[in-house]
């Protein structure tokens, strides 16, 4: 279980550094998912308490929540990663906001994101709720922060839908995670045709 879940977690921060996990101090597995108390504000200011099953959860003061049943399930490659989707988390939380915008490198202007990453949320929201049938996780029109969380998860598992879809999203994070899943992806299909 250890190796499986810190191979998924070293994924992300391969070409950026273990300083990233900084504020990672802790991570509990719990065999199955597991319910987690809500409060959330609707637009009037009104507070809604509920329960909700989670598979995994990034907290704020540093601890990794993850459910054992749920890493299992997501090995295929499908777009579905519970270990980076929390791990995204936890970077976009680096600066002390969970925002859907991790601290930058200086190679990425501010402006950049936030034009490039705005025009792709607002399109894919838009299909989401045009009842479209997305390749990617409908879960990333939720918030910006889960945008990022889910687009992050098809960038290392979805590379070539992610970049046909939305190019300037991949290119972005291609930059940010100073990766290129993309070409190890092309190279893996490469190998398998031609066994």
């Amino acid at each position: 279980m250890r190796q499986v879940i810190a191979l998924q977690a070293c994924l992300p921060i391969l070409n950026l550094g273990i300083g990233w996990y900084d504020r990672l101090v802790s991570l509990v597995v719990y065999p199955e998912v597991f319910v987690s108390e809500v409060s959330e504000h609707d637009e009037f200011g009104v507070v809604h308490d509920y329960h909700e099953e989670r598979g995994g959860e990034a907290w704020d003061h540093g601890t990794l929540v993850l459910a054992w049943s749920e890493i299992e399930e997501n090995l295929e490659f499908d777009g579905h990663n519970v270990v980076i989707h929390e791990i995204a988390h936890t970077l976009d939380s680096a600066d002390g906001q969970t925002n859907g915008r991790p601290p930058l490198p200086a190679e990425i202007e501010p402006g950049r994101w936030q034009d490039d990453f705005l025009a792709a949320y607002d399109d894919f929201s838009a299909r989401v709720e045009a009842g479209e049938d997305t390749a990617i996780d409908p879960y990333a029109a939720e918030s910006p922060a889960e945008f990022f969380a889910v687009f992050t998860e098809a960038f290392f598992e979805l590379p070539d839908i992610l970049s046909d879809e939305y190019p300037n999203i991949y290119n972005i994070l291609s930059t940010f995670f100073k990766q290129d899943p993309l070409s190890r992806f092309s190279a893996a299909q490469a190998t398998i045709q031609s066994t």
